[in-house]
């Protein structure tokens, strides 16, 4: 199945503002990508792909800490966020080791020659496939044999009040959109355990595990609120809900999302969010 919905999404407005609000979002995701790279036994000399890599940040922590004889490759299908990917990769050339590239492309399709990698990674880069199980069959073509696989992904929405607390108070405001059909591609797609254990073994993949974490995100606990409001109402569904509305309508949302991201504020401990993920791990 084609993924065109997601490159023109990731192309348009929510590659746009990623890479507006790319040090915000890195600051409160950075660690469950870090908690996933502790899953990975690399050989010496260790190919890594990076998939749906976006601004880069990931990929470029991996070549920070990979020695020089290693290669990690970031895939990503929104040109604006691997645009500022090549930035930051000038921009801390000093601190990578490893060799790093960037290409734009749908790592569900045919990109690269069979068993390239020793390993895929992925922090929230894979949930967004049309067609999840032909897209990890490809996946798993691209490792060696014995290949591992690693991602990590979030867990239900009613688990994440990330996502959850600024849409259920729009809501209170604006009529709610279509309903999401369960599994359909977006930050969710993976979240039910059975359905992520059953779409890998389908396609291929061994030794499959797909195990809870639990995390406190938070960030901007050198910001007033007033002043991290401004770009936590500018990022995820509640935003893209807002921003398709009325004015008039979007704005008494607004008003609804900031008295309730109030309660998740601290002053000099920013925002604070509960958050669960699946690691997931397998091998070809």
């Amino acid at each position: 199945m084609d993924n065109q919905l997601q490159k023109d999404m990731w192309n348009g407005r929510a590659g746009a503002s990623w890479v507006r609000h790319n040090s915000l979002l890195e600051e409160l995701l950075s660690e469950p990508g870090r908690q996933c790279m502790a899953l990975f036994d690399l050989p010496a000399s260790a190919q890594v792909l990076d998939v749906g890599c976006g601004c880069g940040n990931q990929t470029l922590d991996w070549a920070s800490r990979l020695d020089p004889s290693c290669t990690i490759t970031g895939i990503d299908i929104s040109q604006p966020m691997l645009a500022l990917a090549e930035d930051l990769k000038s921009a801390n050339q000093s601190s990578l080791q490893a060799n790093v590239s960037f290409v734009l492309g749908d790592a569900s399709e045919s990109m690269f020659p069979e068993a390239s990698f020793d390993a895929i990674y992925s922090r929230f880069g894979v949930m967004f496939f049309a067609d999840p199980t032909a897209a990890f069959a490809q996946l798993r073509s691209n490792l060696k044999p014995n290949g591992q696989l690693g991602f990590v992904c979030w867990q239900s929405p009613a688990l994440n009040p990330f996502f959850t607390a600024p849409m259920q108070a729009a809501l209170t405001v604006l009529p709610p959109p279509p309903p999401a059909k369960p599994g359909a591609p977006g930050p969710f797609g993976l979240s039910d355990r059975e359905r992520t254990y059953s779409v890998l073994s389908e396609a291929g993949f061994t030794e499959v595990t797909v195990e809870p974490l639990k995390l406190e995100l938070s960030a901007g606990a050198d910001r007033s609120f007033d002043d991290l409001f401004q770009e936590l109402i500018q990022i995820g569904p509640a935003a893209a809900l807002i921003a398709e509305s009325d004015p008039a309508l979007g704005e008494q949302a607004k008003t609804a999302v900031y008295e309730t991201l109030g309660d998740f504020y601290a002053v000099g401990k920013g925002v604070r969010f509960e958050a669960n993920f699946w690691l997931v791990s397998a091998r070809r």
